[in-house]
C-alpha cells in the first residue's frame, strides 16, 4: 500500500489563506479516506479531526450570509466558500464515523459533537449543511450502538446531543410542512430521535419541545395522502376550530416507518405521552369522535348478523375505520395462524387507486356512509359525554395500515399500536381483532426474517434490514403481550397457539451461537509508518467494539427473553412449555457478563475455570451480556422461579444462584435492583437454591442494599428480606436484624425519606433562588421551579394548537371548545400524576414502609410447633426496638398524618395506606398469637386499639378480615389461668366499641370472607 500523501494536505490546512485551499484541501483527505478503513487509523493517529473540527468552527457565516431557508439550493454551488468548507468539513466526519466505534472516542475528543449540532439550524443554515450535519449525527449515533466502552455508549452519547437547543432544532425540522425538498432533513431527524431517545428523560424532554406533536402531523399527511381521513372531517373540525389544522399530503413516494418508529421511541410505555401523541391537534381534526353511519347497505348488513348471531361483539360506536377491517368473532377457542378472511367491504378501484396514488380531491376515500354530527337529533349518543370516552379511529386505522403495507411500515404500525395498547387507550372489544389480526402475522415475520438472518454468520447490506425487522417485530409483540396484564388472555393464547413459546426459545438459543470474532479487529498493515503529527501526541482511537453479526445476535438475544417475559408471568402451562423448549439453561447463562455453553450444576465446577478465564480477559466467544440482557434475563428468572416445578428441578439444576448473587454486586444499578427482584424469589421456604444463596452471603448484601440511597434498590432488597425470614429459625432471623440495624429499620418504616430529600433540595434550590434575586433575604412569596413550569403548561401541550394565533373566529372556537379543554385538563392531571417528582417520592417512600412492615410480619410469624419460638421473637424485637416506641410506630403508621405541617404551600394530609394498616394489622395479630402477658400488652395499647376501630369500615376486603382476626386473637383463652385475663380483655373490646362493629360487618360485609371472621369474632367475644 503506498504511503498517503499527508504532509502537503495537512500543511495546506494549517497554511491556508483562503476558503478556496481549505475546500482543495478537504476535498484531498476525502478522497484519500473514503473506503480506506486504515488510512482512515493513520489520519485521526496524525491528529487530523482537530483540524477538520476547527476549520467546521472558523467557517461559520456571518449572521447575514446565514439567514437562509433550509431547501432552497438547487446544488452545491449555490454554497459560498465557508459554506463549502463546512460541508466538507461535516462529510469528512460521517466519513470517520463510519469507520466504526473506535472513531468515536476521537471524534468526541476533538469537539466534534458541538460543532456539529451548531450546523443543524435550518433558519441559520444552508440546506444542504443541515442534511450534510444530519447525516454525520446518524453516522455516529450508528457507529456508537456497536460501541463497548462506556465513554463513547448511545446513553452518554445521547446526553450531548439531545440538549434543548437541539431539540429546539429538530422541532424546526420536523415542522417545516414535510415537502419533498425538507423531507430527507426529516427523515434524518425521526431516525436520530428514534436511536437516541432511550430514556424518559430524554423521551419528556423531546415531547415537551413540541417534537411528538411534529411527527403526530406528520403521521397525519400520510393519512391525508392516502385518503383515509375520517368522512366529515373537515365539516366537524369547523365546530372545534380545527379544519384549519389538517396538514398537507405527505409527498409522494415517501412512507412513514421512521416516523412511526420515531412516535415509538417517544411514547415508550408512558400513558401520559401516549395520550398526548392522540390528542396532538393534527390526529384531532383527522380523526374526529364521530360516530358513522354507512349509506350502502352491505356494510351495514353484515355487522348487524354478526351480531345478531353472536359472532361479534355488539359495538355500537362504530367508525369509518371499523368498516374498513373484517369482522372478528368475540369468542373462538383457537386463532389460526393463517390470515382471518375478509368479512368487510370491498375496495372498488377507483379507492384502490387512490389509497395507491394518494391523490384525490377529498380528503377521503370513504364514498360508502356518512359521519353523524354532533348537532343532528338523529344521533343516539350523549356526545358531550360518550364521544369524549370512544378509542380514538387512530387505532383501528394502525391495524388497517399493518394489514394493508409490508416490511418495516408494518411492523412499526403494530409498534406504535402496541405504545397505546399498553397505556390502555385501546378499546378492550379490540383485543380478539389484535388476536387474530396482528399476532399471527407478527409471527410470520419473525418466521421469514429469522431463518434469513440466522443461516448467515455475517452481516451484509442485504441482510441488515432482515435483522432490524426481526428484532423489531419481536419487541412489538413483547409490548403487546404485556400490555394485556390486566385483560383477557386472548393475546397469548393466540401466540402460545402459533407457536411462540417455541420459536423464542429457538431464538435465544441461536443468539448463542459461536461466532470467530467476538468483536471486531483492527486491519493489518504491512507499513507501521504513521503520518506525522502536528503536535507532540498522537490522539488515540477507541477499543473496536462489536461485530455488527455479534451486535445484532446480542439484540436477538434481549428481545427473545424479553418475548418470553411477556409470556409466562401467569400459566405454569406456559412454563412448563418453556422448560420443556430448553430455555431455562440460556436464561440462567444471560445473567453473566462472559456466558459460556448451559451447563448442569454438577458440571458447573469443570466450566468455572473457563468461565473465569472468560471473565479474566472480558470477553466470550458468545457475546458479552450488557446491562439490559441480563435485566432481561433477571425478569425472566423471577417469573420462572413461581413455578415450584422448574424451581426445584432446571433453575436448580442449571446453578442459578450463583450467577445472580454476583448480580446483587453488579455496579449497574438498575442490574441490582432486577436481581434483587428474582432473588426474592429463590429465597423462600420450598427453594432449594435458598440454601446455596444463605452459604454466598445473600443476607449481609441484601441489608447493605437495605441501606442504598435508591428507593428502589431499597425496596427490592426489603422485599427479598422479607422472604428470607419466613420459615427461618430465630438466629437467622436475629441476623437479619442485627446486619439490617435496629435503628435503620425503624427508620425505613418511620422516615419519609425520598419526600423529605426533595423537599429539602426545593428549599435549598429556592434559598439559592432567592440569594441571587436580592442577595438579602429569603422571600417566602418567591415562586419555586415548580410555578415557573406550571406557567408555561400549555407550551408543551398545544403547540400546534395554538401555532395560529390570529383573531379569527377559528382560533376563538379552537381554545373554547368543550372537547379541547376536557383533554388540556385530562393531559393536565395525567401529566402531574405520572411526572410529579412529589408524587413520586411519597409513592417510592410508602413502597419501602409496606415492604419493611412486611418484613416484621413475617418474622412474627411462626407455626403453632413453634410458638415458643414466636414468643421469643416478640420479646427479642421489643428489646432491639424498643416496647413503647414500637407501639408508638405502629400508632403512627393507622392515623392521617400532615407533612410539612410548617409550611403552608407544601404542607399536605396523607391518609393511612389500606397495604401499610394490613401489615400493621397482621403484626398486631401475631403478637396476640404468642403468650397471655403479650396480648395484655396489645389489649392496654387504647389510642392503638382506637385507631384499628377506625378501620372497621375500610374499603379493602384483605383489612377488614385482619381487624377481625386480630379480636379472635386477643379473646384467645390459653388455659384456666388465663379466664380472668381474657375476659378483662373482651369486657375492654366492648367497651371500645369492637361489638356493634362486628355487628355490623356479620350482617352486611359484601365479602363472605370476612362475613365469616366476623361471625367467628363476635361468637368469641360473647362467649
Amino acid at each position: 500500500m503506498a504511503r498517503p500523501q499527508t504532509p502537503p494536505i495537512l500543511a495546506q490546512m494549517r497554511h491556508s489563506r483562503s476558503y478556496g485551499e481549505q475546500v482543495a484541501a478537504l476535498r484531498a483527505l476525502k478522497n484519500d479516506v473514503t473506503g480506506h478503513i486504515q488510512r482512515k487509523e493513520q489520519w485521526v493517529e496524525a491528529g487530523i479531526l482537530d483540524h477538520i473540527v476547527k476549520l467546521l468552527q472558523n467557517a461559520r457565516t456571518q449572521q447575514g450570509q446565514s439567514m437562509r431557508v433550509s431547501g432552497s439550493e438547487t446544488g452545491p454551488y449555490a454554497l459560498s466558500e465557508q459554506e463549502q468548507v463546512r460541508l466538507q468539513a461535516l462529510q469528512l466526519l460521517s466519513i470517520f464515523a463510519k469507520g466504526g466505534p473506535s472513531f468515536i472516542k476521537p471524534i468526541q475528543e476533538a469537539g466534534a459533537i458541538p460543532a456539529i449540532l451548531a450546523n443543524i439550524f435550518p433558519v441559520d443554515n444552508p440546506g444542504l449543511v443541515v442534511l450534510a450535519a444530519l447525516r454525520t449525527l446518524q453516522s455516529i449515533t450508528a457507529a456508537s450502538e456497536l460501541s463497548t466502552q462506556a465513554s463513547t455508549s448511545l446513553p452518554l452519547l445521547t446526553d450531548s446531543i439531545l440538549v434543548p437547543s437541539t431539540l429546539d432544532a429538530f422541532h424546526s425540522i420536523l415542522g417545516s410542512g414535510g415537502h419533498t425538498q425538507s423531507y430527507e432533513a426529516i427523515h434524518l431527524v425521526a431516525g436520530v430521535i428514534a436511536r437516541l431517545c432511550c430514556e424518559d428523560k430524554h423521551r419528556n424532554a423531546a415531547a415537551n419541545h413540541g417534537i411528538l406533536d411534529d411527527l403526530a402531523t406528520l403521521l397525519a399527511g400520510f393519512v391525508v395522502a392516502r385518503g383515509e381521513v375520517v368522512p366529515g372531517a373537515a365539516e366537524h373540525g369547523v365546530n372545534h376550530g380545527l379544519n384549519e389544522l389538517i396538514p398537507n399530503p405527505a409527498p409522494s413516494g415517501a412512507k412513514p416507518d421512521v416516523i412511526l418508529e420515531a412516535i415509538t421511541a417517544i411514547i415508550a410505555e408512558s400513558r401520559f405521552r401516549a395520550l398526548l401523541f392522540i390528542n396532538s391537534p393534527a390526529l384531532l381534526a383527522i380523526f374526529p369522535y364521530v360516530v358513522f353511519n354507512p349509506v350502502a347497505k352491505g356494510p351495514r348488513l353484515t355487522r348487524d348478523s354478526q351480531e345478531t348471531s353472536g359472532l361479534a361483539s355488539t359495538r355500537w360506536r362504530l367508525g369509518a375505520m371499523d368498516y374498513i377491517l373484517p369482522i372478528v368473532p368475540s369468542a373462538q377457542p383457537k386463532v389460526s395462524a393463517a390470515s382471518f378472511p375478509s368479512m368487510g367491504f370491498s375496495l372498488s378501484k377507483r379507492n384502490s387507486d387512490i389509497l395507491r396514488n394518494g391523490n384525490s380531491r377529498s380528503l377521503s376515500r370513504f364514498t360508502f356512509g356518512e359521519a353523524v354530527q354532533p348537532e343532528k337529533p338523529s344521533s343516539p349518543l350523549p356526545f358531550d359525554l360518550e364521544l369524549e370516552e370512544m378509542e380514538s379511529p387512530l387505532v383501528p386505522w394502525l391495524i388497517h395500515l399493518f394489514r394493508s403495507t409490508s416490511g418495516q411500515e408494518r411492523v412499526m404500525a403494530a409498534s406504535v399500536l402496541a405504545c397505546l395498547f399498553k397505556a390502555d387507550l385501546v378499546d378492550s372489544d379490540r383485543e380478539s381483532m389484535i388476536a387474530c389480526l396482528v399476532i399471527p402475522p407478527l409471527f410470520e415475520v419473525i418466521r421469514e426474517t429469522s431463518e434469513e438472518v440466522l443461516g448467515s454468520s455475517t452481516t451484509s447490506s442485504n441482510n441488515t434490514e432482515s435483522w432490524k425487522l426481526l428484532i423489531e417485530a419481536l419487541g412489538v409483540v413483547a409490548r403487546l403481550l404485556s400490555g394485556a396484564e390486566l385483560r383477557t388472555d386472548s393475546l397469548r393464547s393466540a401466540a402460545v397457539d402459533g407457536g411462540a413459546i417455541r420459536r423464542a426459545s429457538t431464538l435465544l438459543t441461536e443468539s448463542y451461537s459461536m461466532l470467530s470474532e467476538p468483536s471486531a479487529r483492527r486491519q493489518w498493515s504491512p507499513s507501521g509508518a504513521k503520518p506525522s503529527t502536528a503536535e507532540g501526541h498522537a490522539p488515540r482511537l477507541g477499543e473496536p467494539g462489536l461485530l455488527p453479526s455479534r451486535a445484532y445476535r446480542l439484540r436477538l438475544r434481549e428481545s427473545s427473553l424479553n418475548l418470553i417475559a411477556s409470556l409466562i408471568p401467569y400459566k405454569e402451562e406456559y412454563r412448563k412449555l418453556l422448560d420443556e423448549a430448553g430455555a431455562v439453561g440460556y436464561a440462567v447463562e444471560s445473567l453473566k457478563s462472559c456466558p459460556s455453553k448451559p451447563s448442569m450444576a454438577k458440571e458447573e465446577k469443570e466450566n468455572k475455570d473457563a468461565e473465569d478465564v472468560a471473565e479474566s480477559h472480558g470477553e466470550s466467544l458468545y457475546g458479552n451480556n450488557s446491562s439490559s440482557i441480563m435485566i432481561s434475563a433477571c425478569h425472566v428468572i423471577r417469573l420462572l422461579s413461581r413455578s415450584i416445578k422448574v424451581l426445584r428441578t432446571s433453575l436448580s439444576d442449571y446453578g442459578v444462584g450463583r450467577p445472580l448473587f454476583k448480580l446483587l454486586q453488579h455496579p449497574d444499578v438498575k442490574v441490582q435492583v432486577a436481581a434483587c427482584s428474582a432473588v426474592s424469589n429463590l429465597v423462600v421456604e420450598f427453594s432449594p437454591v435458598r440454601e446455596a444463596l444463605l452459604n454466598l452471603g445473600v443476607i449481609k448484601v441484601l441489608c447493605k442494599h437495605a441501606h442504598s440511597q435508591e428507593a428502589e434498590l431499597r425496596h427490592g432488597a426489603m422485599w427479598a428480606l422479607k422472604h428470607v425470614v419466613v420459615g427461618g429459625d430465630n438466629a437467622l432471623k436475629k441476623q437479619c436484624i442485627d446486619e439490617l440495624q435496629p435503628g435503620w429499620l425503624v427508620q425505613l418504616i418511620c422516615a419519609d425519606t425520598e419526600d423529605d430529600a426533595l423537599f429539602d433540595r426545593r428549599n435549598r434550590r429556592k434559598q439559592l433562588h432567592a440569594a441571587n434575586d436580592d442577595g438579602d433575604e429569603l422571600m417566602d412569596t418567591e415562586p419555586s421551579p415548580d410555578d415557573e413550569e406550571s406557567e408555561d403548561a400549555k407550551k408543551w401541550i398545544w403547540q400546534g394548537l395554538y401555532a395560529t394565533r390570529d383573531i379569527g373566529t377559528a382560533f376563538q372556537r379552537r381554545v373554547q371548545s368543550p372537547r379541547i379543554l376536557r383533554a388540556e385538563s385530562k393531559l393536565l392531571a395525567l401529566r402531574e400524576a405520572e411526572l410529579d417528582p412529589v408524587r413520586k417520592a411519597r409513592n417510592d417512600d410508602l413502597a419501602i414502609q409496606e415492604q419493611a412492615l412486611g418484613f416484621i410480619r413475617n418474622l412474627l410469624h411462626c407455626s403453632s410447633e413453634t410458638a415458643d419460638d414466636q414468643t421469643e421473637m416478640v420479646d427479642y424485637l421489643f428489646s432491639e426496638l424498643g416496647q413503647d416506641r414500637f407501639f408508638e410506630i405502629l400508632t403512627s403508621k393507622l392515623t392521617t398524618r400532615t407533612l410539612h405541617p410548617f409550611q403552608r404551600k407544601h404542607s399536605r394530609s396523607v391518609p393511612p395506606q389500606p397495604r401499610i394498616v394490613g401489615h400493621v394489622i397482621f403484626i398486631l395479630t401475631h403478637i396476640a398469637a404468642s403468650v397471655p402477658r403479650h396480648r395484655q400488652l396489645v389489649i392496654s395499647q387504647t389510642e392503638l386499639l382506637k385507631q384499628v376501630g377506625q378501620h372497621f369500615n375500610s374499603k379493602n376486603a384483605e383489612v377488614r378480615a385482619a381487624a377481625c382476626q386480630l379480636l379472635i386473637n386477643l379473646v384467645w383463652k390459653d388455659d384456666q389461668h388465663d379466664q380472668e385475663a381474657c375476659q378483662q380483655r373482651k369486657a375492654e373490646l366492648r367497651r371500645l366499641g369492637f361489638e356493634s362493629k362486628l355487628q355490623g360487618l356479620e350482617g352486611g360485609d359484601v365479602s363472605l370472607g370476612v362475613r365469616e371472621k366476623a361471625r367467628l369474632a363476635a361468637w368469641e367475644l360473647k362467649s
